[in-house]
């Protein structure tokens, strides 16, 4: 069933902060290409806003991981976490004003 896309910050067991929507992970509600198709964005695109913008860190690439699909870890150090919540602040304006669902 579909649902506005609506990205929650927390921090994981080593201290980083991690932003995605998790609330129907069973239907990939987490994937990271949801933000980028959303504003529009060419994947490279995407990723270029989320280390240049965001100042996110990329953790992990992996292209192919489930069932053909790709994931993207990234995450913020406690030290950028103002910018981690302003990302979150700004996809979930957008998703709201868009009426974004996934």
């Amino acid at each position: 069933m579909a649902h506005l896309l609506k990205v929650a910050e927390w921090q994981d067991t080593t201290g980083r902060w991690r932003v995605a929507d998790t609330s129907d992970l069973a239907n990939d509600s987490a994937a990271w290409w949801h933000p980028a198709r959303m504003l529009n964005m060419p994947l490279e695109e995407y990723v270029d806003l989320l280390i240049n913008e965001y100042h996110a860190d990329i953790d992990g690439w992996f292209p192919e991981s489930n069932n053909g699909k790709s994931l993207l870890l990234f995450s913020w150090s406690n030290e950028n976490y103002s910018y981690a919540h302003k990302y979150l602040l700004y996809i979930n304006r957008i998703s709201r004003n868009k009426s974004w669902s996934i």
